[in-house]
C-alpha cells in the first residue's frame, strides 16, 4: 500500500487509523493486522488526493471520504463506487481548489510585499547619501566663497597699509599715522587757501 501510494508506512497507518475513525472498516488477518483489498487500495488513494489537492487535515478528509462512499459501508458484502459526484462532493472539490488558488495569491502577495519593502530601502539609502552628497557640496561652496572673499579683500588693500598696525596694536596714547597724515595735509590746505584767513 506505501509503495502504491508513494508515502511512508507510517502514512498508510495514520490514514488507515483515520479512516476507521470515520467510520470506514478494514478487514484483519487475526484481528491485529489490517489486510488491503482493491476496494482499500482505492479509498486510500482517494484520501490521499484529497489532503494533497485541499489542504483538509487527514482527519476531515477522511470523514468526507467515508461519507463519499457511504452506501458502501452500509452493505459490507458488496463493495461500489458511486459514478456520479453528489453536490457535496463537488463543492469540496471546488473547496479545494479555491484553497490552492488563495494560498498561490498570498504567496505571490507575500513576495510583492518582500520586494516592495527591498525598494524602500533602498531608496531611503539613496535619499541618505544624497542628504550626504549636498552637505559635502553645500560645505566645498561656502569654502570657495570664503577664498574668494579673502582674494579679493588682499586686492583692494594698498601696498602702504601691509605694514600698518592695526587699531587693535595700537597703544592707547599712540595716534594713527595716516590719520595724522591726513589731519595735518588739510591743515595746510586750510592754511594756504586764498580766502581764508
Amino acid at each position: 500500500m506505501a509503495r502504491f501510494l508513494d508515502v511512508q508506512a507510517v502514512t498508510v497507518r495514520k490514514y488507515a487509523t483515520a479512516l476507521e475513525k470515520a467510520g470506514y472498516l478494514f478487514e484483519r488477518i487475526d484481528g491485529k493486522n489490517r489486510e488491503y483489498n482493491e476496494q482499500d487500495v482505492t479509498i486510500m488513494k482517494e484520501l490521499t488526493t484529497l489532503c494533497n489537492r485541499s489542504g483538509l487535515g487527514v482527519e476531515k478528509a477522511a470523514f468526507v471520504v467515508v461519507t463519499r462512499f457511504k452506501e458502501r459501508l452500509t452493505d459490507d458484502t458488496e463493495k461500489s463506487f458511486p459514478a456520479v459526484l453528489t453536490p457535496e462532493e463537488r463543492h469540496i472539490e471546488r473547496y479545494g481548489d479555491a484553497l490552492q488558488i488563495i494560498q498561490t495569491i498570498s504567496e505571490q502577495n507575500a513576495a510583492l510585499i518582500e520586494h516592495m519593502n527591498h525598494q524602500d530601502e533602498e531608496i531611503a539609502r539613496l535619499h541618505k547619501r544624497m542628504d550626504e552628497q549636498n552637505h559635502n557640496l553645500s560645505a566645498i561652496l561656502r569654502e570657495s566663497l570664503e577664498a574668494k572673499r579673502m582674494i579679493a579683500a588682499t586686492k583692494e588693500r594698498k601696498w602702504w597699509n601691509f605694514f600698518r598696525r592695526s587699531p587693535d596694536k595700537l597703544d592707547q596714547g599712540e595716534r594713527d599715522p595716516e590719520t595724522e597724515w591726513n589731519r595735518k595735509k588739510q591743515r595746510e590746505r586750510d592754511i594756504y587757501t586764498p580766502g581764508r584767513g
